[in-house]
């Protein structure tokens, strides 16, 4: 599990080294701002996040996949929605270091025991 765990981590560096190198070319052209996740998935991978929303929004999300409940959907346009609004270069960067830590942290464990 610890391998697995650093792996994500490392895929995470990856993410996270080229948003910031999207943020230099942005801030080179003169713009003010982040990339932003939403930004990044969409420019590269649009089908893919029109169909992770219709997923979400039919099957996931309780409101939607249970009429009991009667209420509107609210596991992607307030949650996951602003999850894509975060910087990604940051963002990813804090996950490569939660996963990495946490892979090695298990691989720790392992050998003391």
């Amino acid at each position: 599990m610890g391998r697995i765990l650093i792996t994500l981590g490392l895929v995470f560096f990856g993410i996270s080294v080229f948003s910031i190198y999207l943020d230099v070319l942005l801030h080179l052209n003169g713009n003010l701002g982040y990339t932003q996740i939403g930004q990044i998935w969409y420019k590269y991978a649009p089908n893919s996040l029109q169909i992770a929303e219709a997923i979400v929004s039919r099957y996931i999300d309780p409101c939607s996949s249970l009429e009991i409940f009667n209420c509107s959907g609210f596991v992607w346009h307030p949650i996951i929605s602003t999850f894509l609004g975060f910087p990604s270069g940051l963002t990813f960067g804090i996950l490569t270091v939660l996963f990495v830590y946490l892979g090695t942290k298990k691989r720790r464990i392992n050998k003391i025991n």
